[in-house]
């Protein structure tokens, strides 16, 4: 089941931090799974193609002098985490049900009170709950939906939006092959490729990525962008994203009505795209980059 979760965290004094703090709170993710189940951290810390999680850069309201984040003592901050494993989240969420909660550290200095741990653990397919449910969700960053829910829920919207809200970007090798290199540009082919292959890892139904990738390109057009480029300070290395919005339509090939595209794909493009929100988008999705919804 994916499941998003929000932390509250209030810093003991006042802070000062790097704009970017992803690589801290990934840190900060493991050291709290590793009070529950040491076992667990260490193999979600291997390496591996795709992870079952994903982490936020932190979010709170700062002052930026000298492209450092001041923070106040007091001031409500939060991390957001989330699970595409049921046992991952019951692992982790056991550390702040059963366990007494140290201050959450970021980098060296910054030490966070937890305040609160918010969860959506239980279905929350549209069409089972209400519409003012459904606008309160949109709004906030926790969430769950069964991988059924998902595709049971999954409509035949020919016209999608999403918002890229941490950096985003893609990972590929140089011409010769000797290194990688960050696109950095939105690329609606290469966004379902990033969220089927997160689904087909870890959902227990799969869906055709071959077939899917078909549709996009042949179907798929961006008809808006409004993005700019952000680097990201990871301390021994930058990386570079995009963040920001883009719009796009699925049409028919020679002018035919938008009725007489594939349904099933249809539906499958609609269930990534909600999908996205618990998976995000591209490459480090567990060091706060790709943060991704899909918008209306």
């Amino acid at each position: 089941m994916p499941i998003s979760t929000q932390i509250s965290l209030i810093p003991e004094t006042d802070v000062t931090l790097r704009p970017t703090m992803g690589h801290h709170a990934h840190a900060a993710f493991l050291a709290i799974l590793k009070k529950s189940n040491p076992e667990v951290a260490e193999a979600v810390h291997a390496p591996a193609a795709q992870k079952p999680f994903t982490v936020s850069p932190l979010i709170a309201k700062a002052e930026k002098h000298n492209n450092l984040l001041h923070i106040k003592a007091g001031t409500d901050c939060k991390l957001r985490f989330t699970f595409l494993d049921d046992k991952l989240f019951a692992h982790f969420g056991e550390a702040f049900l059963t366990l007494t909660m140290p201050p959450i550290r970021l980098g060296n200095n910054a030490r966070f009170q937890v305040k609160q741990f918010v969860s959506h653990a239980e279905g929350q397919a549209q069409g089972q709950v209400s519409p003012t449910t459904q606008r309160n969700q949109a709004r906030s960053w926790s969430g769950s939906a069964t991988y059924a829910d998902l595709v049971q829920s999954a409509k035949t919207d020919t016209r999608m939006s999403f918002r890229f809200y941490s950096p985003t970007a893609f990972r590929r090798m140089t011409p010769r092959g000797q290194k990688t290199r960050n696109d950095t540009y939105v690329d609606l082919v290469r966004c379902y490729q990033s969220w089927v292959n997160k689904w087909n890892a870890f959902a227990p139904v799969k869906l055709d990525k071959a077939e899917i990738l078909a549709f996009i390109t042949e179907h798929g057009q961006v008809t808006s962008v409004t993005a700019k480029s952000r680097a990201l300070n990871f301390g021994r290395h930058t990386e570079v994203g995009w963040v920001g919005t883009c719009a796009c339509v699925f049409r028919p090939p020679g002018g035919l009505a938008e009725d007489s595209l594939d349904e099933g794909l249809l539906r499958a493009a609609n269930c990534l795209a909600n999908f996205a929100f618990y998976c995000g988008t591209g490459y480090k999705t567990t060091m706060g980059m790709g943060q991704t919804r899909r918008v209306e």
